[in-house]
């Protein structure tokens, strides 16, 4: 005989979504290939596209999507799709700046040119190592030199001359010994030693010693002039060397002038290169005679460079081997990572640098290209956020040295001509972290204007399945898995249908997909199958479970020994089974918890304990508030609600949230209330409004094979099952198990829509209308309900009535 109940009764084919194995379509090997690598996200991809293709300022692009949705793999496709039809971009090279050593040039060239002008500046030094002594060992260089020593040592020699002549007029004699002066003193015609100078009278020294004094001025003369011709001889030595220098190596610096001709800035370098080549191999030279002192510490630590490191070229960025523009994925997104670093050697415990140790970043290897970024990584690293806006901002990447440690060092940091900047940057990251920077920071949303969103899930149509299975079918051939058959592909799409928890829909969370397909195959190959069955897939999840579900376990193992106390069969008054998920990342699951409720005479109204000790959380306070709303409405139009209550969750001594227990309470209140019993074989799930309507609620399927788990555990009755909302139907896709034990008519599921449908599943009775006078049908649920709480308030007024009389009787 038909039930009342059974109208609720959910029939096995609604509590899954199964894929047919006919729906399903076998790919061919070699069409595996033809395949699109991806599939739906159809808003994600449009703003991608959108964003790649607009190179207005601003347009960059804000990826948002849950872990393993394929985002990444989708944005690597499209971004190489784009980037391989565009034109490569420069090489960037730091040269050295000859009017500011401190400030190197950046030159940009065609890509690949970079390294060969550094190739050809390294054949330069070597050319002017073979070059330069030969040019100061040539004749026509020696010729010259001797002819400006001869000219310079006439006049000195002329000088000299004048000098003595005029020495000999005061009875002097004036000579050059090993380069210094010595004037002695005439006498009778020749010249006195120290000894006879000393032996004359004191009279004759004092004579002798005045004209030493007479003729100091023009002995200071003749030094000064000296001096004067041996530094005019010098720069006319130095001007020859210059010039020979400059001769010898014009026609080298003309033929890298020629070779470079389409790059203005090289040409202009090169004529500097040029015009300091004497200087540089002078200082090349003075390197090579330090380094050949038998002490050469002796005026201390002497840091050395690199040899002609003026003629360096510093190949910051080089494109040569890249086809289209460069997409640059960023791991590691530090200040210096991004915007590059000057780096720093060390010498005799000092440190130095100079513009050959300047590194580039990712900005600069991305330039003209693509730079991608995953979000928590950016936000880890101190400075990194600002500097990558200060670079998108101001369209040029500056490398700037940020001093947060005290540091010794010998030199000035460089501070290098910044380059421009055109690249387009991806920031990866989820919803939240989108939201908190669109509504912290200024910067973001005039820099980043293109959001793409990643979709969870996709229409689950017989076009997206077959889309699905090809995916599946990639994936089995990338990774050289066991075949799978009809029946397993139709597995996993159902498995697609579990993860997003909607019967119309599947999982975009590929990652999951991949990592069930991967199991599947461990499991067929253990078992020596030659193809993954449905039978694989399924033993693929169990296993899952069991290797992640110690937790679960352990709850069920202490419901079955009576630990936790737990009714599965019987009719209790005030007393239903509520459901709660525990969500542990990896795993989750459901399990049945006891809610009593306890009511009598009184005005404190309802009482939830859980509230009132502060384990409830927000949302749950919220759920009891409203079932207070809800009694209102359905039993105080006439009088007012005049009654104490207590809820409570047993046995719970965690937090308590969300509002999926609301209607397990209010069937708990009202059976108190009723003095009706619940069947204790049925478990409800299910939020409430203040008009008794059933909402839905996260989590159904893990809820109702949480309570199955532990009826079968304690023994299937027949009479057990699940209350859920109406509104969770779409959502069910329950483990086959449940549905064989739905089917064998050992467990069931009830749907509801409003609260009177389910006081009607719990006990057997009629929920009841409400009446014009505003009470309720005679003999239904309801009725009681509403008679018990009119007893309540006369048994609450009288009791106020005879505290009134004691306190008058007193006074």
């Amino acid at each position: 005989m038909k039930t009342r109940s059974d109208t609720f009764r959910l029939a096995p084919k609604k509590l899954r979504a199964v894929c047919t194995p006919s729906w399903v379509r076998l790919t061919q090997p070699k069409k595996l290939s033809s395949l699109p690598l991806f599939f739906g996200h159809d808003r994600a991809v449009s703003a991608i596209k959108f964003g790649l293709t607009n190179k207005t300022k601003g347009f960059n692009i804000f990826l948002v999507g849950d872990s393993g949705s394929g985002k990444t793999s989708i944005l690597r496709h499209l971004v190489k799709e784009v980037s391989e039809k565009e034109p490569t971009p420069p090489d960037w090279v730091y040269v050295y700046n000859f009017d500011d050593a401190d400030r190197p040039i950046a030159i940009s060239l065609e890509p690949g040119v970079g390294v060969q002008l550094r190739k050809d500046l390294e054949g330069l030094v070597e050319d002017l190592k073979r070059t330069i002594p030969k040019v100061q060992e040539g004749d026509s260089y020696l010729k010259k030199g001797m002819e400006i020593d001869e000219q310079f040592r006439k006049k000195e020699e002329r000088a000299f001359t004048k000098l003595q002549k005029l020495g000999a007029k005061k009875e002097l004699n004036i000579e050059q010994v090993q380069g210094e002066l010595l004037i002695q003193v005439m006498k009778e015609g020749r010249s006195l030693d120290q000894e006879e100078f000393e032996a004359l009278s004191a009279e004759e020294r004092q004579y002798y010693e005045a004209k030493v004094r007479e003729i100091q001025e023009q002995i200071g003369e003749y030094l000064r002039m000296q001096r004067k011709l041996e530094k005019t001889k010098q720069e006319q030595v130095r001007r020859l060397e210059h010039q020979h220098i400059l001769d010898a190596t014009q026609d080298t610096i003309k033929e890298l002038q020629q070779k470079y001709s389409k790059s203005p800035d090289v040409r202009k370098w090169l004529d500097k290169v040029w015009s300091n080549i004497p200087d540089v191999f002078h200082e090349f030279q003075k390197m090579q005679e330090d380094a050949e002192r038998p002490f050469p510490g002796m005026d201390g630590p002497q840091i050395k460079k690199e040899e002609f490191y003026q003629f360096r070229v510093n190949v910051l960025v080089n494109n040569a081997d890249v086809k289209g523009a460069p997409v640059v994925f960023e791991n590691t997104p530090t200040y210096h990572n991004l915007v590059g670093c000057v780096e720093y050697n060390e010498q005799y415990g000092l440190l130095y640098t100079d513009f050959t140790l300047i590194k580039a970043g990712s900005l600069h290897r991305a330039n003209g290209g693509y730079l991608i970024i995953q979000v928590n990584d950016l936000l880890k690293s101190y400075f990194a956020w600002d500097a990558l806006k200060k670079a998108l901002r101001n369209k040029e990447v500056a490398i700037q040295e940020l001093d947060i440690e005290h540091r010794a060092r010998t030199t000035v940091s460089p501070k290098p001509q910044p380059i421009p900047l055109q690249t387009k940057v991806i920031i990866i990251g989820n919803l939240e972290a989108y939201y908190t920077l669109l509504n912290w920071d200024d910067d973001f949303a005039r820099l980043f204007k293109v959001k793409a969103e990643f979709d969870e899930a996709v229409p689950r149509t017989k076009e997206n399945i077959e889309r699905y299975t090809g995916f599946i079918s990639r994936i089995i051939k990338e990774d050289n898995l066991l075949p799978f058959d009809k029946g397993a592909l139709a597995a996993v799409v159902e498995y697609g249908s579990r993860v997003c928890e909607q019967q119309n829909r599947l999982t975009s969370r590929f990652i999951n997909i991949i990592n069930i397909v991967s199991e599947s195959h461990y499991w067929a190959r253990s078992h020596h199958a030659k193809r993954v069955t449905r039978a694989h897939v399924t033993e693929a999840l169990h296993q899952r479970r069991y290797r992640t579900g110690k937790l679960e376990f352990d709850m069920y193992e202490q419901i079955r020994e009576g630990t936790v106390l737990m009714d599965t069969d019987g009719d209790v008054v005030g007393q239903i089974n509520g459901i709660a998920v525990y969500d542990l990342g990896d795993h989750a699951f459901g399990i049945p918890s006891r809610i009593t409720a306890a009511t009598y005479a009184g005005r404190s109204g309802v009482v939830n304990i859980d509230r009132e000790v502060r384990l409830s959380g927000v949302i749950h306070s919220k759920a009891s508030l409203i079932l207070i709303g809800l009694l209102g409405q359905l039993y105080a139009q006439e009088h007012p609600l005049a009654f104490s209550a207590s809820l409570v969750f047993e046995q719970m001594y965690g937090g308590i949230d969300g509002d999926s227990a609301s209607c397990a309470e209010l069937f708990a209140l009202l059976s108190s209330l009723a003095r009706v019993p619940i069947h204790q074989g049925i478990a409800v799930t299910g939020s409430v409004n203040q008009r008794g309507q059933v909402q839905p609620i996260g989590g159904v399927n893990e809820k109702i094979e949480g309570v199955y788990q532990i009826c079968k555990a304690k023994g299937l009755t027949g009479n057990q099952g699940v209350i859920i909302p109406a509104l969770n139907e779409a959502n069910l896709m329950l483990d086959e198990e449940v549905v064989q034990a739905v089917k064998a008519g050992k467990f069931h599921v009830y749907s509801i829509r409003t609260v009177d449908e389910g006081i009607e599943i719990l006990t057997g009775m009629k929920a009841g209308k409400r009446l014009k006078d505003g009470s309720y049908s005679k003999g239904s649920f309801h009725e009681l309900v509403n008679e018990r709480l009119q007893q309540l308030a006369r048994a609450a007024e009288e009791s106020e009535g005879m505290d009134s009389d004691e306190e008058d009787s007193e006074d």
